[in-house]
């Protein structure tokens, strides 16, 4: 299963009605699993309960006037509300045709106002996945007299939401179950817009699944995808094994970003981890990390690595197996120097975080001369710093910027946000998925990473997973679950008021005893 644009799921359907089950078969399909749906949820399924069926003119109102007929049926009240008007002649051919089906039903009131009473249930099919921009100025005022009691169901998405990017007009309707039509869409998973669809279900409607699998969709990076990324260990082995992990970083003012990618690569399993820092800190490290080895490194007047250790470091890399650079180092001429000398010249993959990215800032080009895998592990604003785009730009449209970067960079990227995408150089899109599986999910409410020092256990994580001998998209689709789960572990016992990142460390050994 794919999470598939609202683009992509119209190619869907188009591959569907060319192997004949025809849009209308699709329609019927999707409306009828709805309506048996909406039957198990009521309590005491649907007969003599009064339901309002709130309605646009394009297919999602089709969607609604099919369920509209099986409510009937069954022996419910049913309102239909045209908030678009009940000009037939502006509906869609599918929309106009379900509504035909409905003369004739005796327990059925079609309106374009807002009738007074109470509602047992109401259903959303005014804009589904079409919609952007902002709500009209009546559905609004409709959506705001809306029964606070009556259960709310959406069918594809909630009015007012856009399904590609998340973003929501500030009146769209929230619904307590959003019924997803053939797949997942990225409004569902996206944080911003996943509160909005309370329970996500995703129902058939008659789309084989292997079409919706051969469509560039975005994977779900879940517990399975993690649990094959995994490097294996083996019993008959060694500290050199699990390869060698050099982690370049920290300056006099930041240290603690340097000692928590450390740690966490050291939990990831790295056999071998040594720290490259300025020679002042070194000790701050070594009194606080016994597992790791040290080289340090002459210093800038900044309080920073100064460029006089290049010769140092290109030594060190051909004992490495792979690089972490760039957690808590500073932004000055020498970091900048080092970042753009080690890029070219590193023949061991590299995780390249926070101010090494940083460092690269308008340089993008020079990611082309890399000589080995590049993991980039950007959130927004750094990400706008490295690409050009503005935040906002991003955030509106990540998916494409994310698969266009990596592919055009020949990298491995990691997108942070509140819902984290991996985009890989051929183009592959990831994106973190919810606990509750592919086809019933509900919104992950944490807040509990968005604290200095998330990133760089990520950091240490992905660089633990690569020095182990992962492809770069398989450490970065590992640490990235990995990172997830132990901070949903952590929020659990802790709140994510309180949760620290170097709390996260304590429940990681949880998060991989379910890769195991």
């Amino acid at each position: 299963m794919k999470i598939l644009s609202s683009s992509l799921m119209k190619k869907a359907e188009t591959i569907a009605d060319g192997k004949g089950c025809s849009y209308g078969e699709l329609m019927e399909n999707a409306g009828t699993a709805a309506a048996k749906r909406i039957c198990r949820i009521m309590d005491g399924g649907v007969a003599d309960k009064h339901f309002l069926i709130l309605c646009g003119r394009g297919n999602n109102a089709g969607d609604g006037l099919v369920i509209a007929r099986h409510l009937l049926t069954w022996g419910a009240d049913v309102t239909v509300l045209f908030l678009l008007g009940m000009d037939k002649e502006r509906m869609t051919p599918l929309c106009r045709e379900n509504l035909a089906l409905l003369n004739g039903f005796a327990r059925l009131r079609l309106t374009d106002r807002l009738p007074e009473g109470a509602f047992d249930a109401v259903i959303d099919g005014v804009f589904g996945t079409g919609f952007s921009g902002c709500l009209p100025e009546n559905v609004r005022e409709v959506f705001a007299k809306i029964p606070k009691q009556s259960v709310i169901f959406a069918l594809d998405i909630p009015s007012g939401i856009n399904c590609d990017n998340g973003f929501a007009d500030e009146n769209v309707l929230s619904a307590d179950y959003t019924f997803s039509f053939g797949a997942p869409k990225p409004a569902h998973i996206l944080k911003r817009s996943a509160l909005y669809c309370g329970k996500t279900e995703v129902l058939s409607i008659g789309i084989e699944e292997e079409d919706i699998d051969s469509l560039p969709g975005i994977r779900f990076l879940n517990r399975d995808a993690a649990a094959k990324a995994l490097p294996k260990r083996q019993p008959d082995s060694h500290k050199g094994s699990y390869g060698k992990l050099l982690n370049i970083g920290g300056c006099s003012h930041m240290t603690g970003a340097l000692m928590l990618s450390t740690m966490a690569a050291l939990a990831g399993g790295t056999g071998l981890c040594k720290v490259a820092a300025p020679e002042t800190i070194t000790h701050i490290v070594a009194g606080s990390i016994l597992s790791c080895i040290h080289a340090p490194l002459p210093v800038s007047d900044s309080g920073s690595i100064s460029c006089e250790a290049l010769p140092r470091l290109e030594k060190e890399l051909d004992w490495a197996t792979a690089l972490v650079l760039g957690c808590g180092m500073s932004v000055c001429e020498d970091t900048v120097l080092l970042t753009e000398t080690l890029l070219q010249t590193s023949r061991v993959p590299m995780v390249l975080d926070a101010d090494a990215i940083n460092c690269l800032s308008g340089k993008a080009e020079l990611l082309k001369k890399a000589k080995a895998p590049v993991i980039l592990t950007p959130h927004m604003l750094e990400m706008s710093r490295l690409s050009g785009y503005s935040m906002e730009e991003i955030q509106k449209d990540r998916f494409r910027i994310a698969e266009d970067f990596a592919r055009e960079y020949g990298v491995t990227l990691v997108l942070k946000d509140s819902t984290t995408v991996v985009a890989s150089p051929d183009g592959v899109l990831r994106m973190l998925s919810p606990g509750y599986g592919e086809m019933t999910f509900t919104a992950n409410r944490s807040s509990g990473l968005a604290k200095g020092g998330s990133g760089d256990i990520l950091a240490g994580l992905i660089g633990a997973m690569i020095s182990q001998g992962a492809s770069p998209e398989d450490a970065a689709v590992c640490g990235v679950w990995l990172h997830g789960r132990a901070a949903d572990l952590c929020e659990e016992e802790m709140t994510a008021y309180c949760m620290q990142p170097v709390d996260v460390l304590r429940t990681l050994p949880a998060a991989f005893k379910e890769l195991l």
